[in-house]
């Protein structure tokens, strides 16, 4: 059995069954199409986008202040230059680009999974509002703040067109 779970990619559903049910080995195949939506999701961070290009919210000024700590400013309170430095150098959920260097895809015989396999990666594609994983040990909410949701994994309008070609061509060499 294949699944494919591609809302609004009917064509390459279609078509993935279609050479499955031929008996074609989609290995190269799903290979290379979660070869592909790796480097799409990578894209989306360095764009700070969606997969469908929406911009990600900006990081909060809480962010920024737990960032820059006490070590990055001025006598007077200020920022002082290398707290501006550290702050600009920070997009959303590339603070140490952990989450992003943690994107990889597997393939099984008959189907891609591009993913990752961070605990708080569901937290930051999805949101969670403050307090709704409960409260820590000295009653702080936790998270201690509301965080947006930034999507990063998906298959966005951009990248139908690519895997729908992929597989047409995956379909006429076999």
């Amino acid at each position: 059995m294949i699944t494919v779970d591609i809302q609004g990619a009917d064509v390459v559903r279609n078509q993935l069954l279609r050479l499955a049910e031929r008996g074609h080995n989609l290995t190269p195949l799903l290979s290379s199409m979660g070869e592909y939506m790796t480097n799409s999701t990578l894209q989306n961070f360095e764009r700070s986008t969606s997969p469908d290009g929406e911009r990600w919210a900006a990081n909060s000024p809480v962010t920024f202040a737990r960032l820059l700590g006490n070590s990055h400013h001025r006598q007077d309170g200020r920022i002082n230059a290398r707290g501006v430095n550290r702050i600009m150098s920070k997009r959303p959920l590339i603070l140490t680009h952990s989450l992003m260097g943690s994107i990889h895809y597997e393939v099984a015989s008959a189907s891609v999974t591009v993913g990752t396999n961070m605990v708080y990666a569901k937290t930051q594609h999805f949101g969670a509002a403050q307090g709704a994983f409960g409260r820590d040990r000295r009653g702080h909410p936790i998270p201690w703040g509301t965080i947006p949701a930034r999507p990063f994994l998906g298959i966005g309008a951009r990248d139908l067109p690519v895997l729908e070609r992929m597989v047409t061509d995956y379909w006429q060499q076999g």
